[in-house]
């Protein structure tokens, strides 16, 4: 074997831990039990790892994936993310996969090749890129594409995207809303189908059925935000009705509500609006929006918890993680 081959993955491959482990052991790290310590060093002499090397400062490193399509979103998780790790010496890879899902693959061996110690992908698939990760690194998915029934083996943790259709719904209800619209982005994930579920069930339950034509896909071709604005616009000119709008995004929030003003109909008396988010600017720019709320410090922590338990070689007692949402309010219902 070329020496250029033994590095700590490969020892800690050797001695059935993982490479923190023998990190630990490196750094002379007292958590680290001296069976486990004996193991490792024993094996560092067996192999001929470069010590001189391993005593360099070792940089810990984990990697996070996400997409441009909800950078406020994804600037709170990985403000989160990044605390988290930094109060245990741990520095974190953000990484942008673009707007699709090709390029993930080539963003995980950029990872893989950095050192990471694990990955989050937040708001990514699984089934899609599975033959692609690496089985010797941890992973993460925060708020997973695909449901938990059709990975049930990965750890992952989301909001509690049905019951956040079912709040969005009763808001409206409460409020005299019978013909609400949805607004969603081109995306047909888990998310997008949990949250237009619940929405619709508590509207069934008051004997109301949501033909089709309400629920809208964006093709998130331009910003968010100018395209809500734009198909609220053109509803209105057609006279379509509707008197209420459920938006995926705040900043969907926001375009709905700019295009219902710029067309001389007032909020929340002719139309109401709800976003879903509840952490941009978008939702406490112009006007206050009631939202439905997403716990971003409590995804975040959720994610960094289980991924840390991996590192650590622990088991996971909670792979799936649902973190509950509730209402923000605001003025436009």
């Amino acid at each position: 074997m070329r020496k250029k081959d033994i590095n700590i993955r490969f020892i800690a491959e050797k001695c059935g831990v993982s490479t923190a482990t023998v990190s630990r052991v490196l750094n002379e790290d007292a958590r680290v039990s001296k069976d486990t310590r004996k193991k490792v060093l024993n094996a560092i002499d067996v192999y001929g790892y470069n010590l001189s090397a391993a005593a360099r400062p070792k940089v810990h490193k984990v990697g996070v994936i996400m997409r441009i399509n909800n950078p406020d979103y994804n600037t709170g998780l990985l403000r989160s993310i990044s605390d988290y790790f930094f109060a245990r010496s741990i520095q974190v890879i953000a990484c942008n996969s673009e707007r699709d899902y090709s390029r993930i693959p080539e963003t995980l061996d950029t990872l893989y090749d950095s050192g990471v110690m694990g990955v989050i992908l937040i708001r990514c698939p699984y089934l899609e890129i599975k033959e692609h990760l690496n089985p010797r690194i941890p992973h993460v998915w925060l708020d997973c594409n695909d449901s938990p029934e059709d990975c049930p083996n990965i750890c992952c943790t989301q909001s509690d995207h049905y019951t956040s259709g079912q709040i969005a719904a009763l808001e409206l209800l409460n409020h005299g809303c019978t013909r609400p619209i949805l607004i969603n982005g081109i995306e047909r994930s888990h998310r997008t189908f949990e949250r237009n579920q619940g929405f619709i069930s508590e509207y069934e339950k008051k004997g109301i059925h949501l033909e089709e034509n309400h629920f809208l896909y964006l093709p998130s071709i331009k910003d968010a935000f100018s395209e809500s604005q734009d198909i609220v616009r053109y509803l209105l000119t057609k006279n379509f009705p509707f008197d209420g709008v459920f938006a995926v995004s705040d900043w969907r929030a926001l375009g709905a509500y700019m295009g219902v003003k710029s067309m001389g109909k007032s909020i929340p008396k002719d139309i109401k609006i709800i976003g879903f988010d509840g952490i941009s600017l978008a939702s406490r720019s112009v006007l206050n929006i009631t939202c439905v709320q997403q716990n971003v410090s409590q995804l975040a922590y959720s994610a960094c918890r289980q991924l840390e338990c991996l590192i650590d070689g622990q088991t996971v007692k909670n792979k799936h993680v649902i973190v509950p949402t509730g209402i923000l309010p605001g003025q436009t219902i």
